[in-house]
């Protein structure tokens, strides 16, 4: 069964009216289906919200910055200062005797033990200066060489080494965080594209449920039109006015128009279910709801100049802003290598102070060694020791350093020429938005022009068919050619409106645009 609005003209129904209609329709036609609820109005503004918050896309997206700022984390570890310490007791004894294979060593008796702690602090400077704090503690006691021993000995020191060429204003380590960073701005850059490539398939995609439920009435408006239409020629037919020849044509038609409406109706829930997707609707059952929209496609065109959007979209394109990072981490790359074709040339130094104290006494005496004795001799630096130096290597070919750098200018050169592609797809892009834009008004003027001609051609056969001047056959075919053109004017508006967010996108400009706010933790 077919829902008719009541009306003798080809004109819309209320939203109201068509949703009981669209409603009942579907009841109709899926009769084992549940109850459909009341259509849930929605504004452009809601969904684009929505899908910033809860598209699953975008969400994944999401989460590249945060292993993008992980790994520069990770990179930067490693400066992390390391703290080492060992602490361990040695229990050892010697018989004492000749050794057979180095009889000029001493060889005595000992039973000593040992209690040793040696720490150390060491790690790297962003200059590329490495370096090692140290110190030791050592007691020892016990029996020696027939004498009773006890000893302290402690000792604290530094050493540095400093390239001076190869790894000196980069190294491998300097080179990753850097790359890391710009992974970081790309990751970020990334979130943004796309958030605006999926608020423009959002944007787009109300627009097209726009189109679908306006289509939708004026299909539906064409169908009431052609059912009064059906009941005056009966009328006629039953007077003897008309012959079964205006009637079957009539009812032909009639039945072409049911067959639209089936189509149009069908084309609201798959626009309805699209935007479900794109806004990551958590509905378990997506049919029980339909969507109808809040805003209708009523625009004021406006022009737009070609020169301004090019110089937004080469300036804000998120795209082309990562692929314009992508040549600044290969000149970093660049840089490495060509520094990596020079000899290693490091400094190196350290400075250190000990102190000890040492008793052997005949048994049964056993007199201590003083700790605070030696470690006084350290802080007073009583036996200091220095040393300063320089380490020079270099390999005799560089046949791998050489292959790097030249590989890392090759993709410094790709990087490039992926930003020079990118620019010019970017121009085009835009040239073809504005085309649209254009296009579009233009063809929306047009197809409202057509649409009062053919409202008025219309209205002027029915009087002539009144008048028994016409037939059946052009009043059908003029009341199709008013809602085709009717449907022209509707499908120019959603194409004009789709251009304009293409054009935004294109430009780099719609989150701006719509007052949106992307928001990166």
């Amino acid at each position: 069964m077919i829902f008719l609005l009541p009306g003798n003209g080809l004109k819309a129904p209320t939203a109201c009216g068509l949703w009981l209609v669209f409603a009942g329709f579907l009841l109709q036609t899926a009769c084992a289906q549940p109850v459909s609820r009341a259509p849930r109005s929605i504004t452009l503004q809601y969904v684009l919200n929505q899908a910033l918050l809860n598209n699953r896309t975008l969400q994944i997206e999401r989460i590249n910055p945060e292993i993008a700022r992980l790994t520069l984390a990770t990179a930067k570890g490693y400066y992390d200062p390391l703290f080492t310490t060992q602490a361990r007791h040695d229990n050892f004894s010697d018989p004492g005797g000749i050794d057979p294979v180095n009889p000029s060593s001493p060889n005595v008796g000992l039973a000593l033990r040992s209690d040793t702690v040696s720490p150390s602090l060491s790690g790297y400077l962003p200059s590329g200066l490495t370096y090692n704090f140290s110190g030791n503690y050592v007691h020892v006691n016990g029996f020696r060489n027939g004498l009773n021993v006890d000893s302290y000995r402690a000792g604290a020191g530094v050493s540095l080494q400093q390239p001076l060429l190869r790894n000196s204003w980069i190294d491998r380590p300097r080179w990753t965080i850097r790359v890391n960073k710009g992974e970081v701005k790309v990751s970020e850059l990334g979130v943004r594209f796309v958030a605006m490539d999926v608020l423009n398939r959002t944007g787009q995609a109300y627009y097209d449920l726009v189109f679908a439920w306006e289509s939708l009435e004026v299909q539906n408006a064409l169908l009431a039109t052609r059912e009064t239409f059906l009941q005056g020629i009966l009328k006629q037919v039953q007077l003897g006015r008309m012959t079964s020849r205006d009637e079957n044509l009539a009812r032909s038609q009639l039945g072409s128009v049911q067959i639209s409406v089936i189509a149009a109706s069908n084309l609201v829930a798959l626009a309805g279910n699209q935007i479900k997707g794109l806004i990551g609707s958590t509905t378990t059952n997506w049919t029980e709801e339909l969507l109808t929209p809040a805003d209708r496609s009523i625009l004021f065109p406006e022009k737009f100049d070609v020169a301004t959007s090019w110089s937004r979209g080469l300036t804000r394109r998120p795209d082309l802003l990562q692929l314009v990072q992508k040549v600044e981490n290969a000149e970093v790359s660049v840089n490495f290598r060509l520094n990596q074709l020079l000899p290693a040339f490091d400094l190196i130094g350290s400075y250190a102070r000990k102190g000890s104290s040492f008793l052997e006494v005949f048994p049964p005496d056993t007199l201590p060694a003083s700790s605070s004795t030696a470690f006084d001799e350290v802080r007073s630096g009583l036996f200091p020791s220095h040393m300063f130096g320089a380490i020079f290597s270099v390999p005799l070919s560089f046949s791998a350093e050489r292959a790097n750098y030249r590989a890392s200018k090759q993709q410094r050169a790709q990087a490039q020429l992926l930003v020079k592609s990118a620019e010019e797809t970017i121009l085009r892009e835009i040239s073809d938005a504005i085309f649209n834009v254009d296009s579009s008004a233009a063809r929306i003027e047009a197809a409202s022009r057509a649409a009062q001609f053919a409202q008025e051609a219309l209205k002027g056969e029915l009087e002539k068919l009144q008048a028994g001047a016409s037939t059946v056959f052009f009043v059908l075919q003029l009341q199709s050619d008013l809602a085709s053109a009717q449907t022209s004017e509707l499908l120019a508006r959603r194409d004009y409106l789709r251009a304009v967010f293409q054009l935004q996108f294109s430009e780099g400009t719609l989150l701006d645009q719509r007052g949106l706010v992307l928001e990166l933790k």
